[in-house]
């Protein structure tokens, strides 16, 4: 599977720099068909995750939904910022 930059990088060099699909085949390491392929796309690539991972939020995911959810409600002068978030949850061990 090709990055999404890499499939820009490919229709900016056609499209803006008129470069030819074999020298960006060359320049690029990658077949002239894969280069076509990508220029004869209309839409715009869209980078879907199969599977999202959480790892770093792990426990904490529920109780920042929670925050969310009552913040949204809340009037912006009495809406809590990163910091007052920040010091709500529990310090990692090393961290002072």
């Amino acid at each position: 599977m090709l990055f999404m930059d890499f499939i820009a990088e490919i229709r900016s060099r056609h499209f803006v720099s008129g470069e030819d699909i074999n020298s960006i085949a060359r320049s690029l390491k990658s077949s002239r068909t894969t280069v076509r392929k990508h220029l004869l796309t209309t839409e715009d690539p869209v980078y879907h995750r199969k599977i999202q991972t959480f790892l770093k939020l792990g426990e904490f995911q529920s109780r920042l939904e929670q925050w969310l959810e009552l913040d949204s409600r809340l009037p912006k002068k009495t809406a809590q910022n990163c910091t007052t978030v920040r010091r709500q949850l529990p310090c990692p061990v090393g961290d002072n």
